[in-house]
């Protein structure tokens, strides 16, 4: 059950990231029909999944979202 039917909508998720080589790398999704955090969430382990091998761990990864306009 859904305590909170207003809070779910597309966000533009944006992610910043370092390479192992010091390189600054960007992705950027739409998340369709979901809340901020889970988009997120998504984002991050999305991130983490594909760009494992060369993520710099010792920086942190930025996950931004914002709510689209129709």
């Amino acid at each position: 059950m859904m305590l909170f039917f207003g809070n779910h909508g597309d966000y533009e998720v944006t992610c910043n990231f370092l390479s192992k080589e010091g390189q600054t790398i960007a992705e950027k999704r739409i998340c369709h029909n979901t809340s901020k955090k889970e988009a997120r969430d998504g984002m991050r382990d999305y991130i983490t999944n594909r760009f494992s091998d060369i993520i710099d761990v010792a920086h942190p990864i930025k996950v931004v979202a914002k709510l689209t306009t129709k």
